[in-house]
């Protein structure tokens, strides 16, 4: 498991989290599989495929490989065209057709990574303790959704960890409007994410979200997107200089 310390606080919390906060790390998952999206011939899928239990061994070995295939498609996009549709982006938005791009859909728990609009590769993940909607405060166990940026956080508890702009203008004002922040606080975040750097991180809003290592067999995180440790090494070996992408979190 990529821990360069211990598991620190990074995901939901913006101060350190007290003895025991932060659950504990899942046994590791099945050796992974990896498939690939139809689309491109070098795409990566890696999911962990379901175990096949049988007498009969040369049919679960035949049978093997059809249902890896299947699993590791399952959720998966070859096209930014095909992402599920939301109020959170414009379909016409550029940044979906344009250099790389992360994009986490929460409901199907994957990463996908696309390259000018085309899905290179597509990884299982794990969320937030409390995935289900947005990231609204320090501690909710969510993990946020809509557009944010990404660079490297080589000084975090988690060994290559990839740090998540999180809040974006969008939170901010959104915070201000209903009393969570200050508008002080406010301006603050619109014009650190204006000029893409990393937003204040120790607001009522919650701070250091990640993309990180440590297993994606099921949610446990404190609102970070977890991925099995190769693939967290795969893909930061994908993604442009500095870990620095548009990333798109979706329900």
């Amino acid at each position: 498991m990529l821990v360069a310390a211990s598991w620190a606080w990074g995901c939901s919390a913006a101060a350190p989290e007290p003895t025991g906060a932060t659950p504990p790390p899942p046994v590791a998952a099945a050796p992974v599989a990896a498939a690939p999206v139809a689309a491109p011939a070098a795409a990566i899928v890696s999911v962990t495929a379901p175990a096949v239990a049988t007498a009969d061994v040369g049919h679960a070995a035949a049978a093997a490989p059809a249902a890896a295939d299947a699993d590791a498609r399952r959720g998966c996009v070859e096209r930014t065209e095909q992402l599920p549709s939301a109020t959170l982006f414009d379909p016409d938005d550029p940044r979906l057709r344009k250099g790389a791009l992360v994009a986490v859909l929460k409901s199907a728990r994957r990463l996908v990574l696309f390259e000018d609009g085309v899905a290179t590769a597509c990884y299982r993940v794990a969320l937030g303790f409390a995935p289900q909607g947005h990231k609204q405060i320090q501690g909710d166990g969510r993990t946020p959704e809509g557009w944010y940026r990404t660079s490297d956080k080589p000084w975090s508890s988690f060994a290559h960890a990839i740090a998540i702009h999180y809040p974006n203008e969008d939170d901010a004002r959104a915070a201000a409007a209903d009393g969570r922040i200050g508008g002080s606080t406010r301006d603050r975040i619109v014009a650190d994410t204006r000029a893409g750097k990393v937003p204040p991180q120790n607001t009522k809003l919650g701070g250091a979200v990640l993309i990180h290592g440590g297993g994606s067999s099921s949610d446990w995180t404190l609102g970070c997107v977890a991925l099995d440790d190769a693939d967290l090494l795969t893909l930061r070996a994908a993604l442009p200089k500095r870990m620095r992408a548009n990333m798109l979190i979706l329900p």
